[in-house]
Parts: structure tokens; C-alpha cells; sequence
């Protein structure tokens, strides 16, 4: 018990200074110079990456049984992109977010939202080391979330560079093809065939896109977010195993509504 209050308070305590980190960066993003924003950056990553090193160093291992000394371990290999590179890829599209963005309540509520999605991320990858084997459904559950989130915040920023309509377009299929891939890699789902099949997908998310151009910087990144919840909802479906119709209905439907009211705000 007691061990557990002193964890608790060190999670607490790299949380704040987390948060603390982040705020001084977002709050300097127009008054100092890139250099000192890349120090602060670099910092906030520090701190997360030595957050998640804790708590694996922590709960990576436990005893077979309380009558055996023998120690069951959970493998860094196999957990390295869900519980460090994952978590650096989300924390730097947060950054890259906050250093386009100049609307300072957008970005003060982004950032809120952020860092209880990081607690929730952290508390779910706590939970799910102890299953040594396999990363727990509701675990993958919070990392497909986490990477619609990073889709979102990484296609916001893009538009907000001001870049072309082609280099976006590019820049989109290029994000979308990667978080993609994380996706199968962490329901262990990698081949040939789920390559291509994330290929396509990304020119998919991407096209979908071109056909809201003309709309407001949110409903842009918005439909592609989507379009890439759809992706990996139907890819969660078929990996579960079910294969009729009205299994895939669900995401689908949910993707028209939240289209039309996306479209008509």
C-alpha cells in the first residue's frame, strides 16, 4: 500500500510538470525564438518518455505466485511502440499543433484534452502490463483514440502551415498511411496484404478531403479523422472475427451523422 502511494505521487508529480512544460511552450509560441520553443519541446518529451519508463520499470514483472520467487516479465520489444513511441508521436503532434495555432482558447482546450488523454493512456498501459502476453482490448481501444486524435491535431496543423492543395493532400496520405500501420501493428496484424490494404485506405482518408476544400480549417481535418475512424472500425470488426453485414453498419451510420452535423454547424 504504501508503495503504491509513493507510485502515485510520482505519476502525479510528472503529470503537473508535464502540463507545466507544455503551458510555458504554449504560451512562448509567439514571444521567443524557435530554438528556446525546441528546448521546452524537448523537455515536455523528456519528461513523458521518463513518465512511461517509470511506470513499465514498475509493473514490468511480478511474481508467477506468492509461493515462487520466479519473476514473469513483460517484453520492452513488444511494447515499446504502444508504451513510448506511441505516446512521443502523440505528445509532438501536440506540440506541432500548439506552435501553428494562434487562437489561445482552441489551444488551452486542445491542450487540457491532451494531457487527460496522456492520463488515460498512462493509467490503461499501467493496467495493461499486467497481461505479459497481450495488450488488453480496452488498451487498444485508447490507442486507435489516441491515433484519430494525432490524424487530427497533425491535418489541423497542415492546414494552418498554409501549405498547397497537393502538398497537403501528400502530407495527409503520408500521416494517415503511417497511423495506419501503427494501427495493425498493434492488433500484431502486419503483412503484405494489410499494407496495401492501409495504402489504400490513406488514398481513400486523403481524397475524401479534397471534396470539403473550400470549407473551414476544423471541417477538413475533421472529415479526414473520420473517414480514418471509419478505417480502423471496420478493421477491428473484421478482426473480431465477425463478418455480417449489420456488424459493419454501426461506424458507418455513426460517420453519416457526425458528417451531417459537422457540415450543417
Amino acid at each position: 500500500m504504501k508503495r503504491e502511494k509513493i507510485e502515485l505521487k510520482s505519476d502525479l508529480l510528472l503529470l503537473f510538470l508535464l502540463l507545466i512544460v507544455t503551458v510555458i511552450f504554449n504560451n512562448l509560441v509567439l514571444t521567443t525564438t524557435l530554438k528556446t520553443l525546441l528546448a521546452w519541446g524537448i523537455l515536455g518529451l523528456v519528461v513523458l518518455e521518463i513518465w512511461f519508463v517509470i511506470v513499465f520499470r514498475n509493473n514490468s514483472q511480478k511474481k508467477i505466485s506468492k509461493y515462487s520467487d520466479v519473476l514473469m516479465k513483460a517484453s520492452l520489444k513488444d511494447r515499446l511502440f504502444p508504451c513510448f513511441i506511441l505516446p512521443a508521436l502523440f505528445y509532438i503532434s501536440l506540440l506541432f499543433f500548439l506552435y501553428f495555432n494562434r487562437n489561445v482558447i482552441l489551444g488551452n482546450i486542445v491542450l487540457g484534452v491532451s494531457m487527460v488523454l496522456l492520463l488515460v493512456l498512462f493509467l490503461n498501459v499501467k493496467s495493461s502490463l499486467q497481461r505479459y502476453y497481450s495488450v488488453h482490448i480496452l488498451t487498444r481501444t485508447v490507442f486507435d483514440f489516441l491515433c484519430i486524435t494525432i490524424l487530427y491535431l497533425l491535418l489541423n496543423s497542415f492546414l494552418r502551415m498554409g501549405v498547397s492543395l497537393q502538398i497537403y493532400t501528400a502530407l495527409a496520405f503520408v500521416s494517415s498511411l503511417v497511423l495506419s500501420i501503427f494501427v495493425l501493428k498493434l492488433h500484431d496484424r502486419i503483412g503484405g496484404l494489410e499494407v496495401v490494404t492501409a495504402v489504400m485506405s490513406s488514398v481513400f482518408i486523403s481524397a475524401s478531403m479534397l471534396l470539403f476544400w473550400n470549407r473551414n480549417i476544423f471541417i477538413i481535418p475533421a472529415i479526414g479523422s473520420l473517414m480514418f475512424y471509419l478505417v480502423i472500425s471496420i478493421w477491428n470488426i473484421r478482426f473480431a472475427g465477425r463478418t455480417k453485414l449489420s456488424d459493419y453498419l454501426s461506424p458507418v451510420l455513426y460517420v453519416i451523422l457526425a458528417m451531417i452535423l459537422i457540415l450543417v454547424m
